[in-house]
This record gives structure tokens, sequence and C-alpha cells, in this order.
């Protein structure tokens, strides 16, 4: 399995020196493509694409290597999931499209999962951090009530640890300062919210988002995203 978080270009090929054919017919549907080289190949090869709405602002592509490559285990459940997509792909049933992006989640997980386990927990980065209780109590603070007036005070009190010790952790173990991961969260939420269908006001994104002005959240949002809100919901 291989997995490349930057969407590079590459060629894959059987030895390094192998000619690079151009012109191989793909059987693919949306995302998926599924690549036969005969009628009983030695080999099957599944590829596919997974789109994110907001990928700057997701900290877990920044934390992955440019090449991400999975080894081969005969008794892995990354396995049983390609092979579900095989079947899923090749038969004619109603909803296909619908199974494979589903599948296609469940494996994303499964490879960030195996990547863990093989790097180590130290070497992840942000996924580190979820196994730092001090810093997982934070996050699912940040996560679940962005609305609250969060300090890096506030936030060091309600998991127990000092001011300075919670913040060298917390940037020790996500990358960056507890407020800037604050402020990305927030506007991300706000994007979801201002792509909602009703869209609350440009004011109720704001308190739900913890801000209690519209101008600074309008401000705020633009220098994360480079629009203001109201542009980017129209």
């Amino acid at each position: 399995m291989v997995l490349l978080p930057g969407g590079d270009e590459h060629s894959i090929v059987e030895m390094v020196d192998a000619p690079v054919l151009h012109s191989i017919r793909l059987d693919q549907w949306g995302e998926c493509a599924l690549m036969r080289w005969s009628d009983d190949p030695t080999a099957i090869l599944l590829c596919g694409t997974f789109d994110f709405e907001h990928p700057e602002m997701l900290p877990l592509l920044k934390q992955l290597p440019r090449v991400l490559r999975i080894p081969h285990t005969e008794a892995g459940t990354l396995n049983q999931v390609l092979a579900l997509m095989v079947v899923e792909a090749e038969a004619e049933r109603p909803a296909r499209q619908v199974v494979l992006r589903r599948l296609a989640d469940i494996l994303f997980i499964q490879i960030i999962q195996r990547w863990v386990e093989i790097a180590g927990v130290e070497r992840c980065g942000w996924l580190g951090a979820l196994h730092d209780p001090v810093i997982e109590e934070a996050l699912r603070l940040i996560h679940t009530q962005p609305h609250q007036p969060w300090t890096v005070a506030s936030l060091a009190r309600a998991v127990a640890c000092s001011r300075a010790s919670f913040a060298a952790r917390f940037r020790a173990r996500v990358g960056e300062a507890p407020m800037a991961y604050l402020t990305r969260w927030r506007m991300q939420q706000a994007a979801l919210l201002l792509g909602a269908q009703p869209s609350p006001s440009i004011t109720e994104v704001a308190e739900q988002v913890g801000y209690r002005s519209a101008a600074a959240f309008s401000k705020a949002f633009k220098r994360q995203l480079g629009a203001a809100p109201k542009t980017y919901r129209q």
C-alpha cells in the first residue's frame, strides 16, 4: 500500500529501469480505478483518491511523509478492505459508488493506524498527541466546545496542568501553539456552518465558534481561508 498525501505525480513500474506505458486503459468508477493486465493477472492494482474540503487546515496531512508505504502482510485488515473494494468495484450493483466511498474512508483511517504502529507514536507528530492524556483532553475540549472563551490559562486549568507546562507540552505534541490550533479548528467549523443549508447569519456563525464580534470573526476567517465569510459562502 502506498499513500501520497500531497498527491505527487508518480509512475508505477515493475523495476526502476522498466519502460513507462502511458496508454493503459483504466476501468474507472469515480475516484476509484481497478487495473488488470489480463483475464488471469498475477497482480491487480487498485488506485484511488481521497478528497478533503480544506486540506490546508488538516494538521494530520502536514505530519505525514511525502510517500507513506505500508508493507504487505497476509493477515492484515487492510487486505480485507481492499478485497471488499475490488469485489464492489467489479459488481454491477446500485449504489456502488456510495459503498466504495465508505470503504475508502475506512481504508484511509486504517492506513494511518498502521503507519502509527510502524513509525511509532513519538515520530507521528500530531497523532502522537492522542496518546498523551493531558493533550488528548485539551483537544477534546477544543473540538467539542469551540464556542467557549478559551485561553491557554483556562485550558491548562481544565486539564489540571500549569500554564507554562501545558503550553510547552501542547506545542511539542501537536506542533503548534494551543491558540493557533484553536483558531484553525474554529475556522474549520465556521466553514462548515457557512456551507450548510439553511446557513446561519455571519453573526450566528461567529457566536457558535467563540467570537463575540462578527468583525473580529470575519478578520480571523479571512486570514485563515483567504476570503471573507460572505464571499466564501457565495
